[in-house]
């Protein structure tokens, strides 16, 4: 058995065991109430221009489970960037989230070289994936991660662990999943290097301003 296998097994053993904890141990429901909606605090990103919200169809959010959201697009420099954040406010939602390695091909997209990065940005290192999708003609180049409360991983499984041990430790149970995609205008591996710099560079200035959203939070207990 691999090493990386290994690994893996022992991470969900360790996510039965904390789920099974928290069945047995007494909690109570908090509600989270944020002052403002994403949408309305990503709507200006700081050096770039807002292009338009795309809002999701109602089935769509039921379908995802989303406590809040925001799908957007902006532009610097001539270059696109879409953000959708999905966000869910507890841990009862930690598995709602679609893998784009799963949703991405299920409409009709082709995936290449998926591989695993960080940025540091101040005192917070992202973690994060990245991907090259296509649809005919059309590339993007993904970066995506999960979230639960400021910790950051590429993997749905390990976001479901962050977010147990979030809720044994008394910290916020609030997840997101974040997605950017840059649109790749040309063929060759000088554009994929363009785009990759122009979504480094969006994570860069708006995930401060998503941070506060994180932090800013009003709790309710029932």
């Amino acid at each position: 058995m691999g090493k990386k296998k290994t690994i893996q097994i022992i991470n969900l053993i360790l996510l039965l065991l904390m789920a099974s904890f928290l069945v047995f141990r007494s909690t109570e429901f908090v509600k989270v109430i944020k002052p403002l909606s994403l949408q309305k605090v990503l709507g200006p990103v700081e050096g770039y221009r807002f292009l338009a919200n795309t809002p999701l169809e109602d089935n769509i959010i039921s379908f995802l489970e989303l406590d809040d959201y925001t799908q957007a697009r902006y532009e610097k420099n001539n270059d696109i960037v879409n953000l959708y954040i999905g966000y869910y406010n507890s841990l009862d939602k930690v598995s709602a989230a679609h893998s784009p390695l799963v949703c991405f091909p299920g409409q009709g997209w082709a995936i290449d070289q998926t591989t695993e990065h960080n940025i540091d940005i101040g005192e917070e290192t992202i973690n994060y994936a990245e991907m090259l999708a296509s649809l005919g003609e059309h590339k993007e180049l993904v970066l995506y991660w999960y979230q639960a409360n400021n910790k950051t991983v590429p993997i749905v499984y390990k976001n479901k662990i962050n977010a147990v041990v979030n809720k044994l430790m008394g910290q916020s149970e609030e997840q997101a999943f974040v997605r950017i995609t840059v649109p790749i205008a040309s063929v060759g591996s000088e554009a994929v290097e363009q785009a990759r710099t122009v979504g480094k560079d969006f994570i860069t200035a708006f995930y401060p301003v998503f941070q506060n959203y994180i932090q800013n939070t009003s709790s309710i207990i029932q």
